[in-house]
């Protein structure tokens, strides 16, 4: 009988203590209200297959800024974009990618630039802007974004011969596969071969890709690793895989480099930071350093990219009004430039036509789809760092605590009221019009890529490719969403990919 009494004397003290703790602690929470020990474990687990509509609902709620509270820290997230330009420029040594970041996904980026702070960063990160603003890099990608263009519309352009629809989340992939490849690295894939041929390598790095992202929310992944059972067994294996053709593809460019009279004929990135290595290398292991440039600038240039395109293509391909005058716009080009295309070869007459100073100065209407497609869908919806110190946010006075995370999601922040008007959900180009201009907004209103000293540097690099496949693309196709397509996003960390990538009709022009 004691020992009954006592068991239900300790069931009853933690009950009443549950209930006080939600009650008194959690009763003005902003946020998701916790439990003890688990915090709000429970709620993110049940909600994870919707967990950026789930953020959004919260941001909604409780804009500009709340909190998930988790066993080992808290979570702050926020909308405001006076405590981003805080966080991502005004303090930004205080809020690193931190080092769990850094461990989690070190198996495939190693020390490579998306995954190192301070001065391994900045050294690389020297290296990247330099590269990237030379106009003989801007040229060689301009020519080869175009090229593999008119490889893809050939790809459509028998699909609608076929009267076959395609999926545009896997030419999308094989298209910036192409691109990053030729223009990081100088080589040729293949992928966009009429046969469409899979790549072993392409499907190791994407399942690595992912398995790392799921460590977000595998708390025995280390443990795992350790016993090398499981989905760790298997990533290790892909990995060996991905690591044989980066230092395959290192060493025989090193071999080029060495054998060649005229190095500056190289202006890929592999070898620019092949010579820039050969004088100050990052680590004591240079082969490395070169094997984790190639992975990061693969990681970021390809997905990205490819995923920025299906979600425009999704967009336009959803409003016809948009999408004709689109295509006024390219037609209008046509004009201008005086010059017919052909029917024997209609694909590479207009390629020609769509020079850089062409792409960014006359296409204006085209550019505000593609910043409305990525507001609404973001290529990479959120973004989390680490606190170092204890921190206090400007705009609203909340507290971080050294070791918590800070959150913002670009996903969520797309879809703000208090920041786009009521008609934040609606797709309207139109608001990024000037009297016929495209503007951008604040970085840190619009986070799409990122803000402060991380600035994506590829994004104009990005924006270029965007615009040149899809002037290619609406000129001479049109591309309708099959109804049994459902556009919904997998959720991962990383990307905001397609669940079931995008089945299209295709239909000439």
């Amino acid at each position: 009988m004691a020992v009954l009494a006592w068991f239900f004397t300790g069931i009853s003290t933690f009950v009443l203590y549950v209930c006080f703790y939600r009650w008194v602690f959690m009763r003005n929470f902003k946020g998701p209200k916790a439990w003890p020990v688990i915090g709000c474990t429970l709620e993110v687990a049940r909600n994870r297959w919707r967990m950026h509509d789930w953020v959004t609902e919260y941001c909604n709620r409780f804009y500009p800024t709340w909190k998930m509270r988790f066993p080992d820290k808290d979570v702050v997230v926020s909308m405001d974009p006076a405590n981003l330009e805080y966080v991502l420029k005004g303090n930004f040594t205080n809020f690193p990618k931190g080092e769990p970041f850094h461990v989690m996904f070190h198996d495939l980026l190693g020390n490579g630039i998306f995954n190192t702070d301070g001065d391994l960063w900045r050294r690389q990160r020297k290296i990247t802007s330099y590269e990237f603003a030379s106009k003989v890099l801007r040229d060689y990608g301009c020519d080869n974004f175009k090229a593999h263009a008119v490889n893809l519309c050939r790809i459509l352009d028998q699909a609608s011969r076929d009267e076959r629809p395609v999926d545009m989340m896997d030419l999308a992939l094989r298209l910036s596969l192409e691109s990053v490849c030729k223009l990081g690295f100088g080589v040729d894939m293949g992928s966009l071969d009429p046969s469409l041929p899979t790549l072993p390598v392409v499907k190791s790095f994407d399942y690595v890709s992912k398995r790392l992202a799921d460590r977000y929310v595998d708390p025995l992944w280390k443990l795992k690793r350790f016993l090398r059972i499981g989905s760790e067994k298997v990533t290790e294996e892909q990995l060996k895989n991905v690591n044989s053709f980066t230092k395959e593809l290192v060493l025989t460019r090193r071999e080029e480099l060495e054998a060649a009279v005229h190095h500056e004929t190289r202006v890929d990135l592999l070898s620019r930071f092949t010579e820039a290595i050969k004088e100050e290398p990052f680590t004591s292991d240079p082969i490395k350093d070169l094997q984790d440039a190639v992975v990061n600038f693969l990681l970021a240039g390809r997905d990205t990219v490819a995923t920025a395109l299906v979600w425009s293509l999704y967009a336009i391909s959803s409003h016809p009004r948009v999408e004709e005058r689109i295509v006024e716009e390219l037609q209008q080009l046509e004009a201008e430039k005086e010059k017919d295309v052909s029917l024997d070869r209609p694909f590479d007459d207009f390629a020609q036509l769509l020079d850089y100073e062409s792409v960014n100065l006359k296409m204006h209407y085209l550019q505000a789809a593609i910043f409305e497609a990525m507001r609404l869908y973001p290529p990479i919806p959120a973004n989390v760092r680490m606190a170092l110190k204890d921190d206090i946010l400007p705009a609203c006075g909340t507290t971080i605590r050294a070791g918590d995370s800070f959150m913002y999601s670009q996903y969520s922040q797309g879809r703000m009221k208090q920041l786009w008007g009521e008609d934040c959900l609606e797709y309207k180009p139109e608001r990024w019009l000037r009297d016929g201009v495209c503007q951008q907004e604040s970085q840190f209103k619009y986070p799409v890529f990122h803000g402060g000293p991380r600035l994506c540097l590829g994004k104009d690099n990005g924006l270029l490719h965007l615009r040149i496949t899809l002037a290619m693309l609406l000129r001479f196709f049109r591309l309708q969403k099959l109804p049994t397509c459902k556009m919904t996003y997998k959720v991962t960390t990383a990307l905001l990919t397609s669940d079931e990538g995008l089945k299209m009709k295709v239909q000439k022009r």
